[in-house]
């Protein structure tokens, strides 16, 4: 693909396992880095989902097939969003290869009908003599059995499904809506046990379900499978040591649009140094956050092992913008060359989407632009911003020469287009305008979103380092930042009935 044919001396041979688990992550570096778009997968073509309901195994499975050969591709859909495939000649011939593992996946868990009745007997056992739920019901027959929990609670509750009168009179699990509102709620600081009380199901229950559905929101961003070009863990957190990671600082951006484009004119000096590193730090944290979700059960993921993920990206969304303020004036240029003239001879609305388009753009290059090849960050924005400038139909007005050169007027609000530099801020990051009242909340509550969230000029932190902070435990923590972002809302509240 590049021309580049180096002379493998040590070792003189490379056994073919070694490279197989490499051959996924390869595939979906070089469909990332061509940009490839829905338009140019076949239609005939496989998801993660599809393959495990076709397969009949979790994702994590499909996950480690990748490791075994399984090659995927990566699709740009847009605003940040990817998603993973597997073209049907990749499919075929991994079924073709690894028919025994496949039969046996697809066997694994069958309960037959003689476990069945016996599985029934034993809950109705269970459930009148100890009152237990369907879940401890499923997890004592299971260490009798030796099938799953997860197989045999699913067994009992279609057989429950089956009688005019359940033995287990309790809600069903709760589902991917459930657990998106938690995930909601826990943002606005509002305690576990009420969301459980509002669904009549019990605390432990949402919590699962808030954890799955963090998973496979997870999952929908399409991180990257390995570490192909990335670095050892050790060297990571050197480099987030090094100065220029120590000195990142939360990018507030502009949204009034004239005071946005007057400030994307200047051209602020940017450090090769500085903006590599940086750019190095983003491709070594998304590699280790794809590398962390693949080892997680998606059945029983683990909360810990979902927090250092997402604090990961934060830290991410924060790099990003940075090197996003460097590249400004490069994306006004590239647009303006385009236009043949100066943005500000367009309508307001037009110029707003030509910016923040602009700037979306950029933003898909970083993700894309991989540091360890060497070259400035510049050039791959600049081609995908001009990539983007070349499908609108928008043309500058052309200026007379000596007249006042028209600007748009103050007062035109825009979105803040730091809170679109990454598909995961949706859920990931607090309400913006808790800025405004943190120096009115109580210290603590203050430290507390600050360090938890990267707020001003502290890095976002993990719930476990949090708790170490404060000499206390992680639950503690937990209740700590929910408190925090309770009394902040609290805050904008009244400011909000004030105005």
């Amino acid at each position: 693909v590049t021309g580049y044919r180096p002379d493998i001396t040590q070792p003189e041979m490379v056994p073919g396992e070694a490279l197989r688990s490499d051959l996924s992550p390869l595939a979906e570096s070089i469909s990332e880095a061509a940009g490839l778009t829905p338009d140019d997968i076949p239609e005939a073509h496989e998801t993660i989902d599809s393959l495990a309901q076709r397969w009949g195994v979790s994702r994590k499975t499909i996950e480690r097939y990748r490791r075994l050969g399984l090659i995927a591709r990566r699709v740009d859909l847009g605003s940040g969003r990817r998603k993973v495939v597997f073209l049907s000649p990749a499919v075929e011939w991994f079924e073709t290869m690894h028919r025994d593992r496949l039969g046996r996946a697809a066997r694994f868990e069958r309960i037959t009908p003689r476990e069945l009745a016996r599985f029934d007997r034993w809950a109705q056992r269970y459930r009148a003599r100890l009152d237990w739920s369907c879940s401890q019901c499923a997890a004592h027959i299971a260490r009798r059995s030796g099938h799953s929990h997860e197989g045999v609670r699913k067994a009992l509750l279609r057989l429950d499904a089956s009688r005019s009168r359940p033995i287990f009179d309790e809600p069903g699990p709760a589902g991917d809506r459930e657990g998106l509102l938690t995930i909601r709620a826990a943002m606005r600081g509002i305690e576990p046990k009420a969301i459980a009380d509002r669904s009549g199901r019990r605390v432990s229950a949402i919590g699962r379900a808030a954890r799955i559905a963090r998973v496979r929101l997870l999952h929908d961003l399409g991180l990257p499978a390995g570490r192909i070009g990335g670095s050892d863990p050790t060297d990571l957190d050197a480099l987030l040591a090094s100065n220029p990671l120590q000195q990142v600082e939360r990018v507030e951006g502009q949204r009034d649009l004239g005071e946005l484009i007057a400030s994307m004119r200047v051209r602020e000096p940017s450090v090769a140094y500085e903006e590599q590193m940086r750019a190095r730090a983003v491709h070594a944290l998304l590699h280790r956050c794809g590398a962390r979700l693949a080892q997680i059960d998606d059945r029983a993921p683990s909360g810990s092992a979902i927090d250092a993920i997402e604090t990961d990206l934060r830290l991410v969304t924060m790099l990003k913008a940075a090197l996003l303020r460097g590249q400004l004036a490069l994306v006004l240029s590239s647009i303006e060359s385009r236009l043949g003239g100066s943005i500000d001879t367009l309508a307001p609305t037009r110029a707003a989407h030509l910016v923040l388009g602009g700037i979306g753009a950029a933003s898909g290059a970083i993700d894309r632009y991989d540091p360890t090849h060497g070259g400035r960050i510049a050039a791959p924005i600049g081609l995908s911003v001009n990539r983007f400038a070349a499908t609108q139909p928008d043309i500058a007005q052309p200026t007379a020469q000596g007249k006042a050169t028209r600007r748009i007027a103050p007062g035109y609000v825009i979105p803040d287009w730091t809170r679109q530099v990454s598909p995961w801020q949706q859920w990931l990051d607090p309400d913006p305008r808790l800025l405004g009242v943190l120096e009115r909340l109580a210290e603590q509550d203050r430290v507390v979103l600050m360090l938890r969230f990267g707020l001003g000029e502290h890095r976002p932190i993990t719930r476990q380092d949090l708790a170490q902070t404060l000499g206390t435990t992680r639950v503690h923590a937990a209740r700590f930042e929910r408190r925090a972002l309770r009394n902040a809302r609290n805050l904008l509240r009244v400011s909000d009935l004030a105005e």
